[in-house]
């Protein structure tokens, strides 16, 4: 069963995309994937001052290692999103649009007053429920 998505009518959110709870399946094993950031596999940072490129590149980064764990974003159950100015989260949620269509997982987003790098303006951390196979 993949994950589905819960929205209560009693509880309003502003934020166009967003799922206020997501149902997982029991089965499987959880991937705790740790906070990744825009850098590609030669530990460059693309898109600097761009939160659309740093965002593709990020979700691209995941689904390497979902990969590499036998898993899709499709078992992506929760994602945080820390950012260093929340006027980027518009940005954020179009691309995750695209990745995670209307089936977005669990999410929380925070402001924080840095990231490892300056260049950096996003770091995405993500749990996921990979299928026993």
């Amino acid at each position: 069963m993949p994950r589905q998505v819960v929205n209560s009518a009693r509880y309003h959110v502003p934020v166009e995309g967003f799922s206020q709870a997501v149902l997982a399946p029991a089965s499987g094993r959880l991937l705790f994937v740790s906070g990744l950031t825009a850098r590609r596999a030669d530990g460059t940072i693309v898109a600097e001052g761009d939160i659309r490129g740093q965002t593709r590149q990020i979700l691209e980064n995941l689904k390497v290692i979902l990969a590499e764990a036998g898993a899709t974003l499709d078992d992506v159950v929760r994602t945080v999103q820390y950012f260093r100015s929340m006027d980027d989260h518009p940005g954020m949620q179009q691309v995750k649009g695209e990745y995670f269509g209307d089936r977005s997982p669990a999410s929380t987003s925070v402001e924080v007053s840095r990231l490892y790098d300056p260049r950096q303006l996003l770091e995405i951390e993500a749990t996921a429920v990979v299928p026993e196979r």
